[in-house]
């Protein structure tokens, strides 16, 4: 299983460097372009390493905040809140 969410450009996520999720069966990535868009950065969290999943929903959208128990912290901004929701949904399981 492989799936992937991108920050939405409506909920302002930027246009050339938009926040992406990708959650596979053993890891979760967040990737973003860096500032000079020549390069990706990029976090990637085990799944059974995850000690904690947050979401801060705002009126436009929703922030995600992954935890760990290494103490690595995914932030993710301006994605769907239906988004945010189903991160959380599977990355519970």
């Amino acid at each position: 299983m492989k799936k992937e969410f991108q920050s939405a450009i409506t909920r302002g996520g930027n246009i050339l460097t938009p926040d992406k999720i990708t959650i596979t069966d053993s890891f979760v990535l967040w990737s973003k372009r860096n500032k000079f868009l020549i390069g990706v950065d990029s976090i990637s969290i085990p799944r059974d390493k995850i000690s904690g999943i947050e979401i801060n929903g705002k009126l436009w959208g929703a922030d995600i905040y992954i935890n760990s128990f290494g103490g690595t912290k995914i932030i993710a901004k301006n994605f769907l809140g239906s988004d945010a929701k189903r991160i959380k949904e599977m990355l519970s399981k």
